[in-house]
């Protein structure tokens, strides 16, 4: 296994921030938020007006999923964060 890390922007529409290789098993992927005001992540239909849509990520927070290979996690922001400020970091 390799240690995988990615820095994404997320933008005010639903935003890719990874998906899991194809055959990995259940895989742990922390995602760090380092911008100046939350996201919100969940699958493609996330909704930065609709907190009950997607799971909500605090500046300077993380949070640690457990995902599936083949499973894409997405996020979206209320104004755009910095560019690279979400890190996403899983071993697969």
């Amino acid at each position: 296994m390799a240690l995988n890390h990615i820095n994404v922007t997320v933008g005010t529409t639903p935003t890719q921030l990874v998906t899991l290789p194809n055959g990995v098993g259940y895989v742990a992927c922390q995602i760090f938020n380092n911008d100046s005001a939350a996201i919100f992540i969940g699958d493609a239909q996330v909704d930065k007006a609709n907190p009950g849509i997607g799971l909500r990520i605090a500046a300077a927070a993380s949070l640690q999923l457990w995902v599936h290979g083949n499973e894409t996690i997405y996020a979206i922001s209320a104004a755009g964060t910095a560019n690279g400020a979400i890190a996403v970091v899983y071993s697969a």
